[in-house]
């Protein structure tokens, strides 16, 4: 499909020439090589999603199911190097999540149950220092949480 004035997007559908898009959407960069790859079925994303960085490096990989993202969603920095990874159902997060930075270093660490953070919960500095580790049990949150106190409470004693 190509990029022209009767393709509109409204809210989170696609029409072409006043009509749900059923098919393939692709954008190319400059050189004509592939930028962007969606399905759709009925004006919703449908199947499988990829974009490429310019250097054909591949950036995201996802996968949608009436316009609601399903399954294994991963993407990577433009050296290759992964940059996150979650599962999803019906648009919520489902089990491990997991995103780099740029160097490769895991910065973040999570784990949910129904698209709600459960269990073990943990995230990185750039540095590798912890910035916050802590464990979600019964919709309350124990351990390190990261919240940075603006006034030492001792300060008040005194």
């Amino acid at each position: 499909m190509l990029e022209d004035s009767a393709i509109i997007w409204h809210q989170d559908s696609l029409f072409y020439k006043g009509q749900p898009y059923s098919g393939k959407a692709i954008s190319l960069f400059a050189n004509g090589d592939t930028a962007v790859y969606k399905e759709f079925w009925n004006g919703l994303q449908e199947g499988i999603t990829r974009r490429w960085h310019p250097n054909q490096q591949m950036a995201e990989d996802r996968f949608y199911i009436s316009g609601k993202k399903e399954g294994r969603h991963r993407a990577w920095w433009p050296d290759g190097k992964p940059q996150f990874e979650f599962q999803v159902h019906e648009d919520a997060y489902e089990g491990e999540l997991k995103e780099w930075n740029s160097k490769g270093l895991l910065i973040k660490q999570f784990h949910y149950q129904n698209g709600q953070e459960q269990g073990s919960q943990r995230l990185w500095w750039d540095d590798s220092t912890v910035r916050a580790n802590y464990e979600i049990r019964n919709g309350k949150k124990y351990g390190l949480i990261g919240v940075k106190l603006c006034k030492n409470p001792y300060d008040s004693i005194k």
